[in-house]
């Protein structure tokens, strides 16, 4: 595992954690028990590169050092890219060390690894503003035969349940396709348009997986049985959720801001009889019909 990676982890963990100035002190003592090396040249570049990049850290010589969470955009995704390379360079090395090591690994094999040589190649054309041109196999129009050719302005890659997918905009408005289901990528020479990143992600905002919803965001009472609030604490359905206190023992109640959409109703859905939705009635009625519907099947 690249040593720089562990270092800005470690430095960003510990600034996480504490709800105060944390001493170069502590940060040495945090890096020595990860078995890594302090001196106050290398604390210092760390803190200048994880500020270049957006973190935003509150550097008082004399003190120590605070992160402002709130301030720093995108936070949980920087950090999510760190732990992703961490995990990437741990993986590589065990492999490389020692030949049988994958025999210790259980991958999840729902997940996929397929046209990633893609993947720089949009990136890279939402850089420069550049529209793409694919065919693309659709999985909810079963009646088409053969892929469709698209060509979009592409602004997001977005990631969901182990796959990416491009978010983009045509002519009909924006559109998300399946990095997995794209043939024949291509590159665009043409006049570089009106980037629309923050607009892509707005539309993402309060949406659960990637459907955009014909419903205005509401908010979503949810009552779980008491055994699911772990799972849901440490994976949450949404980034609005919040834990509501009602006094009730067996149970653990949330509130969403979310549109509501196929996605997040497959979700409730898996919940079966742990989940009880409270409001709005709308979604409750719904999630009735559903499940007296796959009753009727047995």
């Amino acid at each position: 595992m690249s040593k720089d990676i562990r270092r800005y982890l470690v430095f960003l963990e510990l600034l996480e954690a504490a709800d105060r100035l944390v001493t170069s002190e502590e940060i040495e003592a945090g890096l020595k028990r990860e078995g890594l090396s302090f001196s106050t040249s290398s604390l210092n570049r760390d803190y200048q590169f994880l500020v270049s990049i957006g973190f935003k850290i509150h550097n008082t010589k004399t003190k120590g050092y605070k992160l402002d969470i709130d301030d720093t955009e995108e936070f949980s995704l920087l950090t999510n890219i760190f732990k992703r390379i961490a995990l990437s360079n741990l993986l590589n090395k065990s492999i490389t060390l020692e030949k049988d090591t994958h025999k210790y690994l259980s991958l999840d094999e729902t997940s996929l690894v397929k046209n990633f040589q893609y993947f720089d190649k949009i990136l890279e054309a939402i850089k420069n503003r550049n529209e793409i041109s694919f065919q693309h196999t659709s999985f909810y129009h079963t009646d088409r035969s053969e892929p469709r050719t698209h060509k979009i302005k592409p602004h997001l890659l977005k990631e969901y349940q182990n796959r990416w997918y491009v978010v983009g905009e045509t002519d009909n408005g924006f559109r998300v396709f399946g990095l997995d289901r794209i043939m024949g990528l291509q590159v665009l020479d043409n006049k570089p348009f009106i980037n629309k990143t923050e607009e892509a992600n707005e539309k993402l905002l309060h949406t659960v997986g990637l459907n955009f919803s014909d419903y205005e965001p509401t908010r979503m009472i949810l009552r779980f049985h008491l055994s699911q609030k772990p799972y849901l604490e440490s994976l949450k359905l949404h980034r609005s959720q919040e834990e509501l206190k009602d006094g009730l023992e067996d149970f653990y109640t949330i509130k969403l801001f979310v549109s509501y959409n196929f996605e997040l109703k497959q979700q409730l859905l898996k919940y079966g009889s742990l989940l009880e939705v409270l409001e709005p009635n709308w979604v409750r009625e719904d999630i009735r019909k559903e499940l007296q519907n796959a009753i009727a099947k047995y």
